[in-house]
C-alpha cells in the first residue's frame, strides 16, 4: 500500500497527514501566502527553494 492508495478526503476536512509531509513528497503543491505578489518569489516558493514559516501563512493555511 502506498500513500496514493489512501481514499480521498473532502477539502474541508481537518488534515490527517501533516500537510508538510504531503508537500515534501510532491503530492500537494506548496502554499504561497496571498500577500506575496512578486511572480519570481512565488515561483521560488512553489519550486521549494524558499520555505515560509507557518506563522506568516495567514489565510493561505
Amino acid at each position: 500500500m502506498t500513500i496514493l492508495d489512501l481514499p480521498p478526503m473532502p477539502g474541508d476536512a481537518p488534515p490527517v497527514i501533516l500537510p508538510g509531509l504531503l508537500t515534501g513528497l510532491g503530492i500537494t503543491p506548496r502554499r504561497v501566502p496571498a500577500w506575496i505578489s512578486d511572480p519570481n518569489l512565488i515561483a521560488s516558493i512553489e519550486a521549494g527553494l524558499i520555505d515560509i514559516d507557518d506563522d506568516f501563512m495567514g489565510d493561505a493555511q
